[in-house]
């Protein structure tokens, strides 16, 4: 009887799909897009905000962008924090996610690239 139990538990925890997240989590897809939009603003940052350096203080412009990311994607920063500290414990997943953005980063490269010739 153990032994059925045992492979019975056994099964099911094979059988469960690993790459799927708990539901207090932000979505694989969707943290993709709010990391895409937080590497936009860092971009913004370096581009601009760093050449008004004298004015402007870079890290609370920084913070004030990532807070409007964060509201345009109806999250909190509890809810990034909490969700990017899961993405870092599954480096299977977050590997994936950086892999899809690295991609989208290496496609705007060529579309901008490509303009410009």
């Amino acid at each position: 009887m153990r032994f059925g139990a045992i492979f019975l538990a056994a099964l099911l925890l094979s059988c469960t799909d690993k790459k799927s997240v708990p539901n207090d989590i932000i979505p694989k897809q969707r943290m993709e897009k709010i990391l895409w939009e937080m590497i936009e603003a860092d971009r913004f940052i370096s581009q601009y905000v760093k050449k008004d350096s004298a004015t402007k203080n870079i890290k609370q412009e920084s913070l004030k962008l990532y807070d409007q990311v964060f509201q345009v994607n109806g999250i909190s920063k509890m809810q990034f924090e909490k969700s990017f500290r899961y993405y870092l414990n599954r480096p299977d997943i977050l590997k994936a996610l950086f892999d899809s953005l690295a991609v989208k980063s290496n496609k705007r490269k060529e579309e901008i690239y490509r303009s410009r010739k």
